[in-house]
């Protein structure tokens, strides 16, 4: 855990998260293949101004970082001005191992390395100080906090979601995601906004002024009311695992998670 930098591997981590989670699909182990035509593979469409708009949009969302449009624009090659020489030539370079670099160099590190106590290093105590550097990153306004503070003490609702979220690929994806109900009414709902608006469309071509605004009404009321609710209600619940209650318990979890990452990469890099 770097203080300078993190690894190509977290990112990629992150990504790998990022296109399960929020695209619906797994992210090759080819990290050197191209994400515009994983997308395409995976049967999500993708244009430019997903490119443009989507895609850096909720990646700096995720990874908690800004970068202005002008760099977004370079690295992808946009605006397209010939779609079938964007094809051949740019969209093969737009690698997961492309894009982890680009969001790497972009990314101000939370370092989980050892600090020095009574002249030894400790794991947990450098995690912990990463915890409460974390913390203020998500939350500018924390207060203080010791190893014995209860987390939901410091952070709850949206922003420990976000704290947890972050805390997932910076440890590469080692920790549980976080708990979410599941809403069996939403593919009814889906199909009832489907549905209603294609009846406001056609109200529209009618000319029927009163059944457009009647369908839009009740897609309103209908519809977003209940998304609202159901990100509430998700945003409440606890994500954090059973037995991990305050700052101390997550500190000596992460310490023992990074641990037996390093001794899997000497084992590994051992002739």
């Amino acid at each position: 855990m770097s203080a300078n930098a993190y690894t190509q591997e977290q990112i990629l981590s992150g990504l790998r998260i990022f296109w399960r989670e929020r695209l619906g699909c797994r992210v090759p182990s080819d990290s050197d293949r191209s994400f515009i035509e994983h997308l395409k593979a995976n049967g999500k469409v993708i244009s430019e101004i997903d490119l443009i708009d989507y895609v850096p949009e909720a990646l700096e969302f995720f990874f908690r970082f800004k970068c202005s449009p002008t760099e977004w624009e370079s690295f992808l090659g946009l605006p397209i001005q010939d779609p079938n020489e964007w094809e051949k030539n740019t969209a093969p370079r737009l690698t997961f191992r492309a894009l982890a670099n680009f969001i790497r160099e972009r990314l101000d590190p939370i370092s989980f390395a050892p600090v020095t106590l009574l002249s030894k290093p400790c794991l947990t105590a450098g995690v912990f100080r990463g915890l409460e550097q974390l913390a203020e990153k998500i939350h500018p306004k924390v207060t203080k906090f010791a190893p014995s503070t209860p987390i939901r003490a410091r952070l709850r609702g949206f922003r420990l979601l976000y704290f947890w979220s972050e805390l997932r690929w910076i440890m590469e994806d080692q920790l549980p995601p976080q708990r979410q109900i599941a809403f069996r009414s939403w593919k009814f709902l889906n199909h009832l906004f489907v549905k209603l608006g294609i009846g406001s469309l056609i109200a529209l071509c009618r000319g029927d002024l009163a059944g457009l605004l009647e369908g839009l009404a009740v897609t309103v009321l209908l519809f977003l009311p209940v998304g609202m609710v159901a990100a509430w209600i998700n945003a409440q619940l606890n994500p954090l695992p059973k037995g991990i209650e305050t700052f101390g318990d997550l500190a000596g979890v992460l310490a023992a998670i990074i641990l037996d990452q390093q001794t899997e990469a000497a084992s590994c890099s051992m002739p």
